[in-house]
């Protein structure tokens, strides 16, 4: 149940962000937003499409995906919706686009942290193939 409130959380935040404001974005915003929409068909690809899925808990006949995006950044599709939301919300600033984007990495990072530990119990290795590959941001975090 807790991972079905998440994803709803996760969309409506990126609804909001989609329909919060205005689309007369400045280039830098464009690209940024390219940017992440390059990350995240990066990510589906590398992942398979026999473990893409919205929840946080993994499919039964999941595999762990170290291929790819993946090599660099565990969770590479929400660090390309954070790079959206905040092409939008830096590009074209509205009251509604700056909550829905705090309160999209506040929903991410809970997202993360479920995902992660239901990740380690269905994949016992997941801790050992994850060191050393940063959850969002390459060097940072």
């Amino acid at each position: 149940m807790y991972g079905v409130l998440l994803v709803v959380a996760q969309f409506s935040c990126i609804i909001a962000l989609v329909l919060g404001g205005g689309w007369s974005l400045p280039g830098v915003a464009w690209a940024v937003l390219g940017s992440g929409l390059l990350i995240l068909v990066w990510a589906g690809l590398s992942l398979g499409a026999g473990n893409l899925t919205v929840m946080p808990a993994p499919r039964s006949s999941s595999t762990l995906s170290v291929r790819g995006i993946y090599r660099f950044i565990r969770h590479p599709m929400y660090t390309a919706v954070l790079l959206c939301g905040s092409a939008v919300a830096f590009g074209a600033p509205s009251r509604v686009r700056w909550v829905a984007l705090a309160a999209c990495a506040v929903v991410l990072v809970l997202k993360i942290r479920h995902e992660e530990a239901l990740l380690t119990a269905r994949h016992p290795d997941y801790p050992e193939r994850m060191r050393g590959v940063k959850r969002l941001l390459p060097l940072i975090w």
